[in-house]
């Protein structure tokens, strides 16, 4: 009886052992994985503040357009690069190595289910929306570049000045020299302003465009937003693991 004690005893011990075991080896991986999460999101937070920074730029070339088309306070010879603005397009490119490892792995080996729930939803959700080939709205260049071709002719002045504020701390001023003689020169002319101005085709396209670009301002702030949360919840749940990753 008492060797059936014994025996009973040491499978329960190593039974406890190796469950103990196995729980150290998740959490090590589940440390592993979140701290590739939160120098991953830094990295596509980078892009997303550079990006949206240029949708915002674009957008209030947008609205003075509008302007331009329901006033007679603004000549199209002041909107010579907003014209050019309104066309631009930009899209995210996330780096998604450590959420796929992540999702390989198990997405139950994230404890925090708040945490989880929230790296799921910007990876599966909020990403994709600002993301080349899965956007809602056709790509802004594509869509009025064809206008723009038959009615507009590119600046070729390179003494008008443009700058190009990105936040609070780029500025970016053209034309652009890239050395030999090279300049990038920007800007686009209306081959005819007066009729321009008449055109519903031309009005139709920027209130239709005007909407694609709040649709992804909202999509890139909010993609922005959770991720800032994501990293915040990392740096208070798992601060030593970071700070250890940092010195690496």
């Amino acid at each position: 009886m008492i060797e059936i004690i014994i025996i009973v005893i040491g499978v329960l011990i190593a039974f406890y052992l190796t469950n103990w075991g196995d729980e150290i080896e998740k959490r090590k991986t589940e440390k592993e994985i979140i701290s590739q999460i939160y120098f991953e999101l830094n990295d596509n937070l980078v892009d997303l503040k550079n990006d949206i920074e240029l949708h915002k730029n674009s957008l209030k070339s947008q609205l003075k357009i509008q302007k331009f088309l329901d006033t007679d306070s603004i000549s199209s010879d002041s909107l010579l690069m907003d014209f050019y603005w309104a066309t631009k397009e930009e899209y995210i490119f996330p780096n998604t190595s450590a959420f796929e490892n992540l999702k390989n792995t198990g997405m139950s080996i994230v404890k925090n289910v708040s945490l989880r729930d929230l790296i799921t939803l910007v990876y599966n959700n909020y990403f994709p929306r600002i993301s080349k080939g899965n956007n809602l709205h056709p790509d802004i260049n594509d869509y009025l570049s064809p206008y723009l071709k038959k009615n507009f002719k590119v600046n070729r002045n390179p003494n008008i000045k443009y700058d190009l504020h990105l936040g609070d701390s780029l500025k970016i001023t053209y034309p652009r020299s890239f050395g030999n003689g090279i300049k990038q020169i920007i800007g686009y002319i209306p081959l005819d302003a007066k009729s321009l101005k008449n055109d519903e085709e031309f009005r139709f396209l920027i209130s239709e465009i005007l909407w694609f670009r709040i649709y992804k301002i909202h999509y890139y702030q909010t993609s922005i937003t959770n991720t800032e949360k994501i990293l915040k919840l990392i740096e208070k749940q798992y601060p030593k693991t970071i700070v250890q990753k940092k010195d690496e």
